[in-house]
């Protein structure tokens, strides 16, 4: 057998959990807040359930739960900056994975999600960063619709 490459991490949302750290995101730049954060991982909210956290190996309080922006909003579309294609090493659209911020409230359908600064993976390297956009999208666009998917 090969060297074991699963590390036990603590999170904010499920405490101890195994990793594999293949799977391991590097943040090419800082996360805002969170200075020392620059290792995360994906773990998911259950089957079937589009939300994932995303927890920092780093800082265990630093977690965010995110989604598929596409899920919410299909025609979201925005243009990477050069700069951050550099930095992650991005040579086409298929090397990209998109999520955005979940803010939770009670009741569930108002809860938002921020399409004006998604998270943005090169899914080879998995190196990250957050992008920033311009006022057209909210940072706070209601994601209630995503609980009807099958139903009527």
């Amino acid at each position: 057998m090969g060297k074991d490459n699963h590390m036990q991490i603590t999170t904010d949302f499920f405490g101890p959990v195994q990793v594999d750290e293949s799977e391991i995101i590097t943040f090419a730049s800082e996360v805002p807040g969170f200075p020392e954060a620059r290792r995360f991982i994906l773990l998911p909210f259950g089957e079937g359930v589009p939300f994932w956290s995303f927890q920092s190996i780093d800082q265990p309080e630093c977690a965010f739960v995110v989604t598929n922006p596409f899920w919410i909003d299909p025609d979201y579309v925005f243009e990477l900056p050069e700069s951050a294609k550099e930095q992650l090493g991005i040579q086409e659209t298929a090397q990209v994975a998109v999520y955005t911020t979940v803010t939770l409230r009670e009741p569930f359908q108002e809860s938002t999600t921020n399409l004006r600064a998604p998270f943005v993976m090169e899914t080879k390297r998995r190196q990250a960063k957050q992008i920033i956009l311009d006022e057209t999208y909210a940072n706070r666009r209601m994601i209630g619709s995503l609980t009807e998917v099958g139903g009527r």
